[in-house]
């Protein structure tokens, strides 16, 4: 049966008065203790309503911005549920903050359905790693595996730039089959890796979505960053790396589609052989790694954007646009490659380019990289910038849906 509060008269409110003030004190523990995850409200209001039945069922209704402490989410079993209802002023913004303090050598299990219809949901993971099965589906969705000090906590909250950092190196997220979804914001995906795969079973035919059909998508590999306020101007960066460690990678074999950005930041290493999409007008897909880190667009893989930018420039580097012109040929739907590419002296520039659309391709990549030396001296961001177009020209390979393999860095030198 249902357990907890019976009515709004029973909202648990936490630090009231403090709260106002942006902190809090005190504790009050939700679901009378009888949810397996203790929920525990640190601040703001919420009532908290607990099933045992079909994996357990819990719905948590808020009256205020709030902020809740749990052993585990506790939603390891397919057929359970947390679900979040808000009920506060219509004037205000619906978030909640949820701190699992979760540990142990064994990854955490979301297998069920996590929910909070229009509301801002926040998931901060930080003692061991997080497995996604199931479905999370919020307004906007924020899901790190790194620590957030009180500070942090009260400007996300707000609505403001806050720090994740200390990202464990063996506190991974992973999203398996699952499916994160934020309905009218951004998703908001950091650890110290973070991988998009399909579920253990390799004959599952439903692989893994994560989709922002209103917002934009923004991914982090590494120990520590900054994310910026989600009402950024159309086509900015939300997230910028803090020192930290460089070995941040960020791996994707599945869908990341979104409305108005795809922005993906790693220490070290992205790897896709999935599909990064930004199906709105001026849509972007944007990458960018540290020094000696490395962009690889895999066999199989599909980069789809009216711009694509990887930035801001990770070291010395020549963009490489074939022209018209240049050794045209026809392609059917399907793959095509362009060999890597590198003149005498000079360091490799491109890796491969993959296309998925009937439409002339015009190469060859070696033509425009003596065309671009040759060029140098007309602009002094020529050889400086990974990518920096800006906008979506009719020269470029199958207008502009296609990406280059590239690396950051000093050049490397020519065996």
């Amino acid at each position: 049966m249902w357990s907890g509060g019976r009515s709004l008269r029973l909202i648990a409110v936490a630090g009231v008065f403090a709260v106002s003030l942006g902190t809090a004190t005190g504790q009050t523990p939700l679901c009378d203790h009888q949810h397996p995850g203790n929920p525990t409200l640190i601040s703001g209001a919420a009532s908290c309503f607990y099933n045992e039945a079909t994996g357990g069922q819990t719905l948590i209704q808020l009256g205020d911005a709030s902020i809740i402490r749990w052993d585990s989410l506790a939603l390891e079993d397919p057929g359970s549920s947390l679900t979040f209802e808000w009920l506060g002023p219509a004037d205000s913004a619906p978030t909640v903050l949820n701190r699992v303090e979760q540990g142990g050598r064994q990854e955490a299990v979301l297998g069920g359905t996590l929910s909070f219809s229009n509301g801002n949901l926040i998931i901060t993971h930080p003692n061991t790693g997080l497995n996604i099965f199931g479905t999370v589906e919020a307004g906007a969705v924020t899901i790190v595996t790194h620590n957030l000090d009180s500070l942090a906590e009260m400007q996300l909250l707000s609505g403001e730039a806050a720090d994740f950092t200390n990202a464990s190196v063996s506190s991974r997220l992973n999203v398996m089959g699952g499916k994160v979804v934020a309905t009218s914001g951004d998703v908001v995906l950091g650890g110290p890796a973070v991988s998009i795969t399909g579920g253990w079973d390799s004959g599952q035919d439903e692989g893994s979505e994560i989709l922002a059909p209103a917002g934009s998508i923004r991914i982090f590999g590494g120990q520590n960053f900054r994310l910026l306020p989600q009402d950024v101007p159309a086509g900015t960066s939300r997230i910028e790396r803090l020192p930290g460690s460089v070995n941040g990678n960020v791996f994707n074999s599945q869908t990341v589609r979104a409305e108005r950005m795809v922005e993906i930041v790693a220490e070290s290493d992205i790897r896709n052989n999935g599909t990064l999409q930004a199906d709105g007008l001026g849509g972007v897909v944007m990458m960018r790694v540290d020094a000696n880190g490395t962009l690889a667009n895999e066999e199989g893989a599909l980069v789809s954007a009216d711009i694509i930018v990887p930035f801001p420039p990770p070291g010395p580097g020549t963009v490489i646009h074939p022209d018209r012109g240049d050794a045209p040929s026809p392609l059917s739907t399907g793959l095509s490659r362009i060999p890597v590419v590198a003149s005498p002296g000079q360091g490799e520039s491109s890796k491969r380019v993959v296309l998925r659309e009937s439409a002339p391709v015009t190469g060859s990549a070696s033509a425009q990289r003596q065309r671009a030396n040759r060029s140098r001296g007309e602009s002094s961001n020529r050889n400086s910038a990974l990518a920096g177009n800006t906008t979506r020209g009719s020269g470029h390979l199958a207008r502009g849906r296609s990406f280059f393999g590239v690396r950051g860095g000093t050049k490397a030198k020519k065996p």
